[in-house]
């Protein structure tokens, strides 16, 4: 038994101590490297008056049985209350609640410090302590009664631990994820002290009548240092927002005052996967191809730009939103950047211009071209009426009318080659709406099938599938198989190969001079007196239609090449069969 209290009594002499030392070396690495965090000075302060409570309360195990042993009780207090007083403050200002500015904790607050002051000086009877006595076991100390008016002060600080537990506790329900962890200590730091002091004055230790305030410091210091190094306390500020933002598809970007990210959603991992790395970070070294975007605004005021991002299969193009928002009662402000994704707006409007082109050249084609061609026609018309004699044509003058109304034929035959052309570019032109998959090997062999090809040859180099309209798409390759079949060899060789993003379309033809390149999309551009100029127009409108890109290849050294990009392509490897005239 003897060795037994001897243990209890070591126990209760070291332990003290070594809880000083964690008040002072948790304390330190904060104001060293984290004093400018939100909360952090006034938990260095709630660490720094536990310290010296539990100080003083380690020398009074040591002090003999005298009156500076008793008076010791009031350091020992006054630094304990000031202890709980400075964490509820902390715990304001860390969940950005600010709870700790209510006029009624602060009168609490005031009611604790001010009372105990008052108490201690002007010890009343029945109101402050009574009965006190020397218990020498397991150690030395005083044990008294706690009288009517320090019973209050202890429930009022009882009342503003419980509260502060349950801010956190409310607040841990509606803060983000990533910090549960650092709430949840807190939580358990502040619990701890308050059932340690509960089992205390139920007499649960060996010491029954000993208040054993001091050791409860050594679990929240405990507590603290895992939340502090483990689960990086200060710089993950919680920052509360409902379900509703959390799972928001839109990323959402949080900075503090100093723009520095302190949270985020978890759509924001889409576009920068390593965000949880660089929280505390400013917005440049976290996202920095997004802090391009962003420019802030005054107080109450809202700010917005663009902000576009190249992944793998195509760009995405977002809207990007900054407000001010005001934290506290203080003069400081944080940041909220909302992005949207407005690709598919972005796209509309672009095909919607594309279309509104369309209708001006269909316009221009209809009011320029089929009038040339029938005041060709009219022209002819009027000199056969001017031929027609009563008594009829000799042979010469039957000979020339012959020729004029093979030209008449000729124009006619121009004007409904232009109009099926035009009908093709009003119709066709309109956006895709819905699509599915289509083999770019399979399109370019029916297509090729649907073109008098004579001895030209196809080579399909590899295949994918890919979204498209495949009545257009046939449409599209068709065009351009009539294009190198027109202005090429009869022999002339067509290859439709996979590129990274889309697809190509090149012939061993003569190519187009590179002072035509600019001008081969044009509607009504071409080199030849039979051609419409508008087959390459109608390849441009089709491909635009599905959200695509088509380019001239200028740097291609033989023949001509088309590059189409911008197009949901997924590569399969292999090379597909080929049939006649293909390879």
């Amino acid at each position: 038994m003897a060795s037994s209290l001897s243990a209890v009594a070591l126990a209760y002499y070291a332990l003290p101590s070594v809880a000083v030392l964690l008040h002072a070396g948790v304390g330190y690495w904060i104001y060293r490297d984290h004093w400018g965090r939100r909360g952090a000075k006034w938990f260095v302060v709630t660490l720094a008056t536990g310290g010296l409570s539990t100080f003083f309360f380690w020398l009074y195990l040591f002090v003999p049985p005298t009156a500076f042993k008793r008076a010791m009780f009031f350091p020992i207090a006054l630094f304990a209350f000031c202890s709980y007083l400075a964490f509820p403050i902390f715990a304001g200002q860390y969940t950005e609640t600010d709870f700790h500015r209510h006029w009624l904790v602060r009168v609490t607050m005031v009611a604790v410090l001010g009372g105990f002051v008052a108490l201690s000086l002007t010890r009343p009877a029945g109101l402050y302590t009574a009965n006190v006595r020397l218990i020498r076991e397991p150690v030395t100390y005083y044990a008294y009664e706690v009288g009517a008016g320090l019973r209050v002060i202890y429930l009022l600080t009882y009342a503003l631990g419980g509260y502060t537990v349950y801010r956190l506790f409310v607040y841990l329900l509606s803060t983000s994820a990533r910090a549960t962890r650092q709430l949840a200590l807190l939580i358990a730091a502040v619990l701890s002290v308050i059932v340690v002091i509960a089992a205390s004055q139920a007499g649960l230790f060996p010491a029954e009548e000993l208040n054993h305030a001091a050791y409860a410091t050594l679990l929240f210091n405990m507590f603290a240092t895992l939340a502090l190094f483990r689960f990086d306390l200060l710089n993950v500020q919680p920052v509360a927002r409902n379900a509703v933002v959390e799972n928001l598809r839109d990323p959402v970007v949080v900075l503090d005052e100093d723009r520095r990210v302190v949270d985020y959603n978890e759509a924001s991992i889409r576009l920068w996967a390593d965000l949880d790395g660089h929280v505390g970070d400013p917005l440049g070294v976290a996202c920095p191809d997004l802090s391009e975007a962003v420019s802030f605004p005054e107080a109450g005021e809202e700010t917005s730009g663009r902000f576009t991002r190249q992944f793998a299969e195509a760009e995405r193009h977002y809207s990007v939103n900054v407000s001010q928002v005001s934290r506290g009662r203080d003069d400081r402000h944080w940041y909220s950047v909302l992005l949207r994704d407005v690709t598919a707006l972005e796209r509309s409007r672009w095909q919607l211009e594309r279309q509104n082109e369309r209708l001006d050249q269909v316009a221009s084609t209809v009011s320029h071209d089929l009038r040339n061609h029938i005041n060709v026609a009219d022209g002819y018309t009027e000199i056969l009426d001017d031929m027609i004699a009563p008594d009829g044509l000799d042979a010469e003058e039957a000979d020339t009318a012959d020729q004029h109304l093979d030209q008449i034929r000729t124009s006619h035959d121009r004007m409904e080659a232009i109009i099926a052309d035009v009908l093709t570019i009003a119709r066709e032109g309109k956006t895709v709406e819905e699509t599915r998959s289509v083999s770019l090997a399979t399109a370019a062999r029916d297509a090729w099938a649907n073109v008098d090809t004579g001895d030209a040859t196809l080579t399909v180099d590899g295949d994918c599938q890919l979204q498209a309209d495949r009545s257009k798409f046939l449409s599209i390759l068709e065009n351009l198989f009539r294009n190198a079949l027109d202005h090429g060899p009869a022999d002339v060789t067509v290859e439709v190969d996979v590129i990274g993003g889309g697809f190509a379309v090149a012939d061993d033809g003569p190519g187009i001079p590179d002072e035509h390149a600019d001008d081969i999309f044009e509607y009504g551009y071409t080199t030849t007196d039979e051609g419409t100029g508008l087959g390459l127009s109608i390849v441009k409108t089709m491909a635009e239609s599905h959200g695509w890109t088509v380019e001239y290849d200028t740097d291609t050294q033989q023949g001509a090449r088309f590059v189409f990009g911008n197009v949901d392509v997924d590569h399969d490897a292999g090379r597909p069969e080929v049939g006649p005239g293909q390879s």
